[in-house]
């Protein structure tokens, strides 16, 4: 039990980190169906890593305190679900809500430059990353009207954007 305990613990951590490092505040990293860009979806990255980082820290603790292992299975899932209920009920909103206090918002994007990171198909979409007019590194989902596919690292303008995408056009290397 200990080693389960061990290895959620630590792909928690490290799956936490890339959430943060990658940066998933903005909902454009989403698992499944549930987002339609109001906020990160409930199967995000972010939640989900809080649920196993949760239970691998709640169940090592109670091991640590010489509890079972059918406790530490409990205590484990307890601190799971009160984890994620704290990061979705109180952390969450709060982050949101700075994010929109933001000088800049989705409609500045509009005539910035950028590249590809994941290719954009005819009919469907990638992920685009380009700076922000204050200088900061954005990553977002993209679509575009091109005819082509639009490949990974080639270059892109902002035409317009949307709740969950922004629209881009190839623009030809000079």
């Amino acid at each position: 039990m200990t080693a389960v305990l061990i290895a959620c613990f630590a792909v928690g951590v490290v799956a936490l980190a890339g959430s943060l490092v990658v940066g998933e505040f903005g909902g454009d990293h989403q698992i499944g169906a549930g987002g339609h860009g109001d906020g990160i979806s409930f199967l995000s990255l972010t939640t989900i890593a809080t649920a196993i980082f949760g239970f691998g820290a709640g169940g090592l603790g109670t091991k640590f305190a010489g509890g079972g292992d059918a406790l530490q299975i409990s205590v484990g899932a307890a601190a799971s679900v009160g984890l994620v209920a704290l990061f979705r009920g109180l952390l969450l909103p709060y982050l949101q809500r700075q994010q929109s206090n933001s000088h800049f918002g989705r409609s500045s994007y509009i005539g910035l430059l950028g590249r590809v990171e994941l290719s954009i198909p005819v009919d469907g979409w990638g992920e685009v990353s380009f700076v922000d007019p204050d200088g900061s590194r954005v990553r977002a989902k993209a679509k575009s009207a091109e005819p082509n596919v639009l490949p990974t690292a080639s270059r892109i303008y902002i035409t317009d954007v949307d709740d969950e995408f922004v629209h881009v056009v190839g623009v030809p290397e000079i």
